[in-house]
């Protein structure tokens, strides 16, 4: 388990710009090639939810029923919002010998960097999520649905 293209060594600047630009590039190939493929709300993921420097606020796993996670989202250019996204029939995926626990998705630093959406067998989907300054976890799910309310620059951490 691990992300496939937006990787920590091309979020961090550690590949060159050509590579770079290829990774970039073959996952927007890719998002294009399952969107089709993205049902039951999967396809939200793509298009109107932007993670990027989202902050986790909450994070609860039922193994094999729901995963939510709740996030605060966006800039000062576009404005601020908490996005609750809920996934059905969850299996949460962590590197070997890592814990919820030990992904510190509440510390102060902790952040959103990069995530990536894709298919698996069975009409299941793929959500991965890159997290700064370390971690990643990958959720497979039957269906997504997402809730947001309202925020402002304060509620930053």
């Amino acid at each position: 388990m691990s992300m496939r293209w937006l990787t920590r060594e091309w979020a961090s600047g550690g590949l060159g710009e050509i590579e770079y630009e290829e990774r970039w590039s073959s996952y927007l190939a890719h998002r294009d090639e399952v969107r089709p493929r993205l049902t039951r709300g999967a396809d939200r993921l793509l298009d109107s939810i932007h993670l990027h420097d989202g902050q986790v606020r909450s994070f609860d796993y039922r193994p094999r029923d729901m995963l939510q996670v709740c996030a605060l989202i966006g800039d000062l250019q576009v404005g601020y919002e908490f996005v609750e996204m809920s996934y059905a029939e969850a299996e949460l995926r962590l590197e070997a010998g890592v814990t919820i626990s030990s992904l510190n998705l509440f510390d102060s630093e902790t952040e959103i960097i990069y995530d990536e959406v894709d298919t698996a067998p069975e009409g299941r989907f793929v959500h991965r999520v890159l997290l700064w300054p370390e971690g990643e976890y990958e959720v497979v799910f039957t269906a997504f649905a997402d809730r947001r309310t309202p925020a402002t620059p304060a509620d930053r951490r």
